[in-house]
């Protein structure tokens, strides 16, 4: 069959991708730069001019900001709720808020997770891709979540959101062989891109028997006017694949929601650019002056710490021996003048020059909002706990602002979950979920109740995303609730209704366990309750009749 991928339409995806990679340029410079400062490799990107026998100094305040930023990000991982549109939907919602975490194990997406934040402090901008992988789970196929190379990554210019982009390439240098296993008419026509792997302009990668594939994705309108996204594989002139050559594909698109199966999370936006900013961008500069001024002091230390003699012409000291600390005597041919020897030392650097690099550090801790009492430091004499607590809440705004910015693309990412449940799992899957009672449970689950059919339209999800409180505060936090619920009394059986209304207020771990415990203490109560009457009657005739028992 002969492909809809013309040799005019590939040589536009070609001009369009030439393009897109020439506009990126200062963006892919900006990247590995950025990695150099975060590895505190960056004395070559610094200016100095290192006349003495001193290693220059790196002080790694930018690293230790960027991992403590990390940490705190880690520590309140997203966790999805879905959340129903419509009453009869509520069932499904329910199942897919718990299918969809296991999906998410699944992926690996902890993983994932981790080092998509990494690239997002560092660099201000981190991609996910969103594919479903026909060759996992046995040949069944199952999502597959992925952080992709922003090196590799191509769109439109100017446009802020990459969904608005004419295409979308995603490239990566492939070996031959791989390829030729996959596509075996591309034997004979591999190598020939003209294009080079990005990273190998910055490090030293053999790419000698690899080729450069190219993932072209781009959106056309269907005959109702919905979005369709279509992917077109290449390398150099040669067409790997297409959904437009595809019967299953050609009408409906690689994917049924019609997006690029791409995701970026930004750090801090930028008016006009799908690509932000991150801390190593805003901290640089800082860095830098702190460690040229550590440089300068460091090596007026190594000045200023050695003594040095001046010996008059002709004074006669034996200069090897004056010079040699081990010896008690030095000789002298001659009497020895005022003049003939004197200590010659340094000035030490000025106190100003110590403070300032010291101000330097401030500067970064404060525009990172690394402050000392995030990291569990006091200064200024706060020493009481719940003070401590106070100002590590009050500091931790920019990380909560960052965090919550971040729970956005997330639930881009389980919308996208979701539509893949949607269009690929026509067949029954096994799940390992919790129930509400805390217990392991085994479902089995398809997409027949959440797909179109007919005239009916699909269910429609909103997406509510809570974090996975995991640090030691929120474990004593949530411990010293247990504790205020007993005190309180809402333990007991009587006051069980007030408990119920004062959880379903709340929002912590083993809330949905606990609210079933006391749920079953309540029935069991009202149980012996209504037995209690039966049982005074029978107290009363033993009393009467010892016999009775």
């Amino acid at each position: 069959m002969k492909s809809k991928i013309t040799e005019e339409k590939l040589k536009k995806m070609q001009k369009k991708l030439s393009d897109y990679m020439a506009a990126k340029q200062i963006i892919d410079a900006r990247i590995i730069e950025n990695e150099q400062w975060y590895k505190s490799e960056h004395w070559n990107m610094v200016a100095s001019e290192n006349q003495y026998d001193i290693r220059e100094p790196v002080t790694a305040f930018l690293f230790n900001a960027i991992a403590n930023k990390h940490a705190e990000v880690m520590d309140s991982y997203p966790a999805p709720n879905i959340l129903a549109r419509e009453e009869g939907d509520e069932e499904e919602a329910g199942m897919l808020s718990k299918i969809i975490p296991f999906q998410l194990e699944q992926a690996g997406f902890r993983k994932t997770y981790n080092n998509v934040m990494w690239n997002k402090l560092k660099n201000g901008t981190a991609a996910y891709g969103v594919f479903f992988n026909p060759s996992l789970n046995n040949g069944e196929g199952d999502v597959d979540i992925r952080r992709l190379d922003m090196l590799n990554l191509f769109w439109e210019p100017g446009v802020e959101d990459i969904q608005d982009s004419e295409y979308f390439f995603i490239v990566n240098m492939t070996p031959n062989e791989a390829i030729t296993a996959s596509y075996p008419f591309a034997a004979g026509h591999l190598g020939s891109s003209g294009m080079i792997n990005l990273r190998s302009r910055y490090e030293a990668i053999d790419n000698s028997n690899k080729s450069m594939v190219v993932d072209c994705y781009y959106k056309k309108y269907s005959a109702d006017g919905s979005t369709v996204v279509h992917m077109t594989k290449f390398t150099g002139d040669v067409i790997l694949d297409s959904t437009e050559d595809r019967e299953s594909t050609a009408e409906c698109g690689l994917y049924n929601h019609g997006k690029y199966p791409v995701i970026f999370d930004t750090l801090y936006p930028i008016d006009g650019s799908a690509y932000g900013f991150g801390m190593v961008d805003i901290a640089k500069n800082p860095q830098a002056y702190i460690d040229k001024l550590d440089y300068i002091i460091s090596k007026n230390a190594m000045i200023s710490g050695k003594v040095r003699w001046i010996l008059r012409e002709g004074s006669g000291i034996n200069e090897n021996e004056l010079l040699d600390l081990s010896k008690d005597v030095i000789h002298t041919a001659g009497s020895i003048r005022e003049d003939s020897v004197k200590e010659f030392q340094a000035r030490p650097i000025d106190s100003y020059i110590i403070a300032h690099r010291n101000n330097k550090i401030a500067e970064l801790k404060e525009i990172l909002g690394n402050r000392d009492f995030n990291q569990g430091g006091t200064y200024g004499g706060v020493t009481a706990y719940g003070a401590i607590v106070a100002l590590q809440e009050a500091g931790s705004k920019l990380s909560r602002d960052i965090i919550n910015a971040g729970y956005d693309s997330y639930s881009d990412l389980i919308y996208m979950c979701i539509e893949l449940v949607r269009q690929f799992f026509d067949s029954e899957r096994k799940y390992r979920i919790t129930g509400e009672d805390g217990s392991l449970q085994y479902i089995k689950y398809s997409n027949k109740n959440i797909r179109k059919t007919g005239k009916l339209t699909a269910p429609v999800f909103d997406i509510s995303v809570q974090p996975e409180k995991r640090n030691p505060f929120s474990r004593m936090s949530q411990n010293q609730t247990a504790l205020d619920f007993y005190k309180m009394g809402l333990f007991k059986p009587e006051l069980a209704d007030e408990a119920i209304m004062t959880l379903e207020m709340m929002s912590f771990e083993g809330k949905e366990k606990l609210l079933s415990t006391i749920r079953k203490n309540k029935q069991l109560h009202e149980a012996a309750k209504a037995a209690a009457p039966a049982n005074t009657e029978t107290v009363q005739k033993s009393q009467l009749n010892p016999t009775a028992f």
